[in-house]
């Protein structure tokens, strides 16, 4: 989708804190003050405006790191907060055990030259996008290298549906710059993707997972209901002004006629009803057209 769904909890405005204050103060002493704010975004995968928390600034590059040291081999996920065309800031969505993982406001450093092509061409970065990364530590904090920009798509489950998946969902997380949303750790391990759920009083569920195309294809085609003739049954979400360039998508797209969500973005809903094959064809398919977006 064309909008990041994402955005700050909280009302408008910049948290006040003690260590914020404290930080604020260092950075005044450095001749480094920033303005912190709220801003809204546009990321890649997405068109309508949606609220991200502005962070706190760290300085634009780190003066003396030394070597990269990997944390971990294992891959974390995390969430853009800050990108100034040649470098910027993640915030880790979960832990990341290191001695060093405190530094520069419990951000971490993102180079352009640690982001993977995708598709032959080097996404664009923008706050709001999700990513996964491995950890490095250079003995000023933490960055993250073999950065991958994550696709996006967003299903609808009956309520019924929900209630079933939750039930071995494990216990959600919430993060300060996603709102109106939980995540579900252990069910993302399960998938292979980021699992989001929107809290939104709607007669259904809004779900988004974020992942790599076919990764994402296998978790929805889970999340599925079964069509006629034992297909696979998948409504996701479209944006009004893409129905057009899902015509020509395998698995007998089906649009609806009316938007389904106004807010924050007015979508459809795109019904996929086909054998096995021809739905993870069409997911990757979509995926790949929405993050042209």
């Amino acid at each position: 989708l064309k909008s990041s769904w994402l955005s700050a909890r909280g009302r408008e405005g910049i948290p006040c804190s003690r260590s914020s204050v404290l930080a604020a103060c260092e950075a005044m002493v450095r001749g480094e003050a920033k303005a912190k704010a709220k801003e809204d975004v546009k990321d890649s995968s997405g068109g309508g405006k949606w609220r991200v928390k502005g962070s706190a600034a760290p300085a634009d590059e780190a003066a003396a790191s030394g070597p990269r040291e990997r944390v971990k081999e294992a891959r974390y996920t995390g969430l853009i907060t800050e990108w100034r065309g040649h470098m910027g800031w993640l915030k880790p969505l979960g832990k990341v055990d290191h001695q060093q993982a405190s530094k520069h406001w419990g951000q971490v450093y993102v180079n352009k030259g640690d982001v993977l092509a995708v598709d032959a061409g080097v996404p664009r970065m923008t706050a709001g996008r999700i990513v996964d990364f491995y950890a490095y530590a250079d003995g000023d904090g933490l960055g993250a290298e073999e950065v991958r920009a994550l696709s996006v798509v967003r299903l609808v489950l009956g309520q019924e549906e929900a209630k079933e998946l939750l039930k071995d969902a494990g216990s959600p997380q919430w993060s300060e710059y996603l709102v109106d949303s939980e995540y579900y750790p252990s069910l993302s391990r399960d998938l292979g993707v980021l699992v989001r759920k929107y809290s939104w009083p709607h007669p259904f569920v809004i779900w988004e997972l974020w992942g790599v195309k076919e990764d994402l294809a296998s978790a929805a085609m889970k999340l599925a209901g079964r069509g006629a003739e034992g297909n696979l049954r998948l409504q996701l979400l479209l944006p009004d002004g893409d129905v057009s360039k899902v015509e020509s998508l395998p698995g007998n797209p089906q649009v609806s006629q009316h938007p389904v969500i106004r807010r924050p973005l007015s979508c459809r809903s795109l019904t996929l009803e086909a054998p096995e094959s021809e739905c993870k064809e069409a997911i990757i398919a979509f995926a790949r057209i929405m993050g042209e977006q």
